[in-house]
């Protein structure tokens, strides 16, 4: 499938005449047309797919990043799941949160359709959204959810109180016949839980919930998943009677016992184990979809899946390939299959509309409320539809070959916010056939527009689908204007995220953002700025009161107050709403430098004036008066000294990372002040400072000199070596993201750097992902032994949703998008190269890379050669670039028409721009 698209492509790159841009490109200029560059990126990106061909949702349920299909427009998340015969989508609000007892990113609910019973062939499951009843149950394990139909991989259902016997009921609400049920037991979900897999038990049926007639009864088992059939019964209520919870071969399960049934399914007939026809299932990142092919109550249908662009509408598209009509039933609750105790639901019915809201826990912070409206749109509603604690549900007929739309309104979430729920019925309640239609077309056409922002041809399958699939993720999850995406982006199916999916700030955090730039989508990182924002006053609070908790023992004796005068100092893990996760330091005060390396790319990359004097210069400026109170002044040296941990929980003098990043904030400072005109006496305060700081520290390993952690041999605390070969390269990190050393440095500096890779061999290191390649990239690293190293690491844990995956970090490893773009295009210095750490022999183009300065840069290279460079200047900054014909003359043309002057110097191109121009550079 290759060849026949890179033919293509080298067609349409031969023909192009015509600018990126709406200007006409002087004739002999190579950047594709609008329309070839649509028709490239849907070759590019529509081949890219996540595909799945059963109905295990593995990893839907995750306290971290799902592992199947998932959608987003910033704000509303939706997770797919389900199970064999029905279908689930997890929704979630990326500004849900829980304020209590502490803040965390939580789920919202779920919209899940079912066959209804009495149609299709038989193969509903009549105990779905029973009324559950059980003898005990543990708060966060209640009964309904043995019936709610959200089972998946890693799912617990009801679990009881320690004790035995207990017993779940279920009320079906009226007399219904069945004779099979299938119980999916503690391993079913959890395969490591064999021990707590039900025993011993009897199965009852019962007319009026008083007399009771045992159709089944089972001893001795062992399986994950029981199914049994008995004789035909016809009956509204029935009680598994469990005897015996546990298999007792665990000091816990034999002190402990617990019954937990995961799911308790019932059936009118054989009913299918497994689904009665094919299922495929795509995330086609090209539109935003999921794609569904399934068979659901006896009938084949497709699904299409998916958000309003500005909307908060979720739509499944839900099409009838069978030959008969089939009744489907939707159910619309809020909760988690790993919920909190403490929080509450209600439910109800609006006309034809079924609404659920979910408000967190009480207590000293916030309250947060959040709702689902779900309605159908072109089906004939069958009865009234329902609501009762947690859910509202609808049933409703789906005729042979034809179309309807289930709709979900979602509203709410943020700091005690008035009742979402009328705010989610009305946006449900406004749609029809034709609106659906106009905000398809728009949801489409955003997700054409951001594709067009920019694209690479890497001729290389593997770096393409780690590429595309990581600008998807981070297009799903973030949006100006909305909440800023946590650790796992804005996708909770458990209220118990790890560290919260809080906003690490000692990179985590940052590395969502760092191919955001490059990759020509800055608007991307704006939700970033607003969250740090919302912040600063604790921040400054923290630095005057809080500082002793870095290190007491160094703090109590240079700053007695407990803090310094002025400036910003932050936790490792805040939250959304100026609120704290995670309230350590770990002896580290480098949070607010890494959190100011975004604010600095921002502006470098957009040359956003107005952003740079009221966003990041001010901000800036605070972080720079903490560090002016901190570093030590060691006069016979006439050094400034840095004290603080590289590591967690580490301390050491003139760390490397808390040195660099210190480096690369005063440089930025100084030039900022000077473009804005203001504060010549702090610069000059700067410069010396600047001047004054140590040098990227260094030691000796094996016989070989590579970057270390901080001055050697003074690091305490934990692992006291000067380099921990294997671990996370936080010795680079001066390097990305601190921006000391890059392509055009000292090349004894760079091969230092390249040594010191070697030498750690951190390419698979869990988080190192989002920054060792970049570092690799920005110091010249061997190109082909650069590629090889990152695709092994993407064949190895690439989900099949296109995520990087690792057991404890999610939307942080799209920040290699980064690597990537700088393989084939970086500034340092001033200075710009293309294919700066590209193999020779390896083709590749790209098309508007953003660069520093404000450049939108696209080119070729093919057989070693590159065809051309057009930059189109954004802010009218100069352009200095290194000669890509080295040696050779070259022709600048202007868009419009006509050459510009230009000089060389050290084989480097230099000339002026004008803003909004394109310019041409090809070998004369």
């Amino acid at each position: 499938m290759r060849r026949p698209r890179r033919a293509v492509l080298a067609a349409a790159l031969t023909v192009a005449l015509t600018a990126t841009l709406v200007a006409a490109q002087p004739a002999g200029a190579a950047t594709p047309t609008p329309d070839q560059q649509w028709a490239q990126v849907q070759q590019l990106v529509g081949a890219i797919k996540g595909r799945w061909t059963n109905q295990a949702y593995t990893g839907a349920v995750s306290r971290s990043m799902p592992d199947t299909a998932l959608l987003g427009n910033g704000d509303v998340g939706v997770t797919s799941a389900g199970g064999d015969g029905y279908k689930t989508f997890y929704i979630s609000k990326g500004n849900f949160w829980t304020g209590n007892p502490g803040p965390s990113f939580v789920a919202l609910g779920a919209v899940t359709i079912t066959p209804a019973s009495g149609t299709g062939s038989g193969s509903g499951n009549l105990a779905l959204g029973a009324t559950a009843t059980a003898s005990s149950s543990h708060p966060s394990f209640p009964p309904a959810r043995a019936v709610n139909g959200g089972w998946a991989s890693g799912y617990e259902g009801w679990v009881s109180d320690i004790g035995k016997p207990q017993t779940l009921t279920l009320d079906l609400g009226t007399a219904k016949t069945f004779s099979r049920y299938v119980l999916r037991h503690d391993a079913a979900a959890r395969p490591a839980e064999t021990a707590n897999n039900t025993k011993n038990w009897t199965l009852q049926v019962s007319s009026n919930n008083s007399t009771w007639t045992t159709v089944d009864t089972v001893t001795g088992n062992t399986a994950n998943v029981t199914d049994r059939t008995f004789a035909t019964q016809t009956a509204r209520y029935l009680r598994l009677n469990v005897t015996e919870p546990t298999q007792g071969t665990t000091t816990d399960s034999i002190n402990n016992p617990r019954a937990r049934i995961g799911q308790f399914e019932l059936y009118d007939g054989t009913g299918p184990t497994t689904p009665s026809g094919p299922f495929t299932e795509e995330q086609n990142i090209l539109k935003g979809d999921v794609e569904t092919s399934m068979t659901i109550g006896g009938t084949p249908v497709a699904m299409t899946t998916w958000t309003g662009a500005d909307d908060n509408l979720v739509v499944t598209r839900v099409r009838s390939l069978g030959s008969s009509a089939v009744r489907l039933k939707v159910q619309t609750s809020t909760g988690s299959p790993e919920p909190r105790s403490g929080f509450t639901s209600t439910s109800g019915v609006s006309g034809n509309t079924v609404w659920a809201t979910r408000q967190t826990a009480s207590g000293s912070r916030w309250v947060s409320r959040a709702s689902l409206a779900s309605r159908v749109v072109g089906g004939s509603l069958v009865g009234t539809p329902t609501a009762s604690g947690a859910a509202g549900s609808f049933t409703f007929d789906l005729p042979a070959g034809q179309t309807v739309n289930i709709v979900t309104g979602v509203a709410g979430g943020g700091p005690n916010p008035a009742d979402p729920a009328p705010a989610a019925r009305t946006l449900a309640d406004g749609q029809s056939a034709s609106t659906l239609d106009t905000l398809y077309n728009a949801h489409v056409d955003w997700w054409k527009q951001y594709w067009l922002k920019s694209y690479v041809d890497l001729d290389d399958d593997t770096l393409e689908r780690y590429y595309y699939g990581s600008l998807y993720l981070l297009g799903s999850a973030s949006r100006a204007g909305k909440t800023a995406p946590g650790l796992y982006g804005i996708w909770a199916t458990s209220d118990f995220p790890q560290f919260s999916g809080d906003m690490h700030l000692n990179y985590n955090w940052m590395a969502n953002f760092y191919g955001t730039y490059s990759s020509n989508r800055p608007e991307l990182a704006l939700p970033y700025f607003d969250l740090v924002t919302a912040y600063l006053p604790e921040a400054r609070r923290r630095a005057q009161q809080d500082l002793t908790r870095v290190k007491s023992d160094y703090v109590s004796r240079r700053f007695p107050s407990g803090g310094v005068p002025g400036g910003v100092l932050f936790p490792v893990g805040i939250a959304p709403f100026g609120s704290t996760a995670d309230d350590n330091y770990h002896q580290q005060v480098a949070n607010s430098l890494f959190t100011a390396t975004q604010y600095i790319s921002y502006y470098d990359y957009t040359q956003d004036r107005a952003f740079l004097q009221n966003t990041a210069y001010p901000f800036m400026k605070e972080v720079a008066t903490f560090f002016r109170y901190y570093l030590e002044y060691d006069a016979a040296a006439q050094r400034y000294v840095l004290w603080s941990g590289p590591h967690e929980g580490t301390w050491g003098r003139n760390s490397s990372p808390d040195i660099g990043l210190l480096k690369h904030l005063l440089t930025s400072l100084i030039n900022a002040s000077v473009e804005l005109g203001v504060d010549a006496a702090d610069r000059a305060t700067w410069q010396d400072i600047l001047s004054k700081l140590p040098p990227t520290p260094k030691t000796t390993y094996n016989g070989q000199t590579v970057y270390a952690l901080a001055d050697p041999g003074t690091i305490t605390g934990g692992d006291t070596r000067d380099i921990h070969p294997g671990d996370n390269t936080v010795n680079l990190e001066f390097i990305h993201p601190g921006e000391v050393l890059g392509i055009n440095g000292s090349a004894a500096n760079r091969q230092t750097a390249i040594t010191t890779l070697d030498v750690m061999n951190s390419w698979g290191q869990d988080n190192s992902f989002p920054k060792v390649f970049t570092q690799a990239a920005r110091v010249g690293y061997p190109a082909q032994s650069l590629i090889d190293k990152l695709k092994a690491q993407i064949s190895a844990k690439t989900a099949p949703n296109l995520r990087i995956t690792d057991p404890f970090h999610g939307l942080e490893k799209t920040g290699a998008v980064e690597a990537i773009d700088n393989m084939l295009l970086q500034s340092d210095g001033g200075v710009m190269r293309v294919f700066p750490v590209w193999p020779a022999a390896k083709n590749a183009s790209f098309v508007k890379l953003r660069d520093k300065g404000g450049m939108l840069v696209s080119s070729a290279r093919s057989g070693g050669q590159v065809s051309y460079v057009d930059i189109t200047s954004l802010a009218g900054k100069a352009v200095r670039l290194q000669n890509p014909w080295p040696g050779r003359t070259v022709t600048v043309t202007r868009s419009g028409g006509g050459t510009v002057a230009f000089t060389v110097s050290n084989d480097q191109i230099n000339f002026s721009t004008q803003s909004g121009t394109t310019y041409t550079i090809t070998a004369a």
